[in-house]
């Protein structure tokens, strides 16, 4: 019963103003897209997060694996050990 008086009172707005409800319509479409567009942006910021951890970890990596090679630069030439041998 409820759904016909709903459905009734929808046509019954159409007819008197079909330019409030052509822009209830878009309101609400709008309030739709907005909360998809808010979804995403979290979704996106969530990745981002994830890409600045992974970035900062490589660089963490990259640091350790310089520092490496420079004290094994330095074995190398202090120790008279070539590093094609």
């Amino acid at each position: 019963m409820k759904d016909r008086t709903k459905k009734r009172m929808i046509r019954m707005g159409w007819k008197m103003s079909p330019e409030t409800m052509a822009a209830m319509e878009e309101v609400h479409a709008f309030r739709e897209e907005v909360a998809e567009l808010r979804k995403a942006v979290a979704d996106l910021k969530r990745e981002v997060d994830e890409s600045r951890r992974d970035s900062l970890r490589i660089a963490e990596l990259t640091d350790v694996v310089v520092q490496k090679l420079a004290e094994f630069e330095t074995r190398t030439e202090g120790g008279g050990v070539s590093a094609g041998s």
